[in-house]
């Protein structure tokens, strides 16, 4: 009898600089995968709509994504532009992606879960692109070269 709805996020935009290693590369096992990263600031904008009238949206599920999918190589360009820096991304093995996370000290669940998040990526099952966002706020989803373009 509980009235529920539920707000699925895709991948932040916001921590894709995050992937960035010191090196300037990012990493992973996503191949040509897609994936439509979302602002945080629409999320909040989406959770609050339904939080202001949540009659109207009980039992609805929402998919909230950005408005593009993005390979990890245009994610890198347009984080790259962002910073200034040359970030580019490397596809790895499996074996490589293990290898690339041992020196962080992370347990090997966790190790598997990081790399699941590309793999997941390279097999398509984030390349959707949903108008929820809109839906739920009125406006559109930011794109990524939006959320990181510096304030001012």
């Amino acid at each position: 009898g509980m009235a529920w709805t539920f707000l699925r996020d895709s991948f932040y935009a916001d921590f894709m600089p995050g992937l960035v290693g010191d090196d300037g590369i990012i990493r992973g096992p996503g191949g040509d995968g897609r994936v439509a990263v979302v602002a945080q600031d629409d999320i909040a904008d989406a959770a609050a709509a339904v939080l202001l009238d949540p009659a109207a949206h009980a039992g609805r599920t929402y998919t909230l994504t950005g408005p593009a999918a993005l390979s990890f190589n245009e994610i890198a360009a347009i984080v790259g532009e962002s910073s200034g820096r040359d970030v580019r991304y490397v596809n790895e093995t499996l074996d490589e992606a293990r290898a690339s996370r041992a020196g962080y000290g992370a347990p090997d669940w966790e190790v598997a879960g990081w790399i699941s998040t590309y793999t997941a990526v390279a097999a398509g099952e984030h390349a959707q692109v949903t108008g929820d966002v809109e839906a739920l706020t009125g406006h559109p989803a930011m794109p990524l070269r939006e959320v990181l373009a510096p304030a001012g």
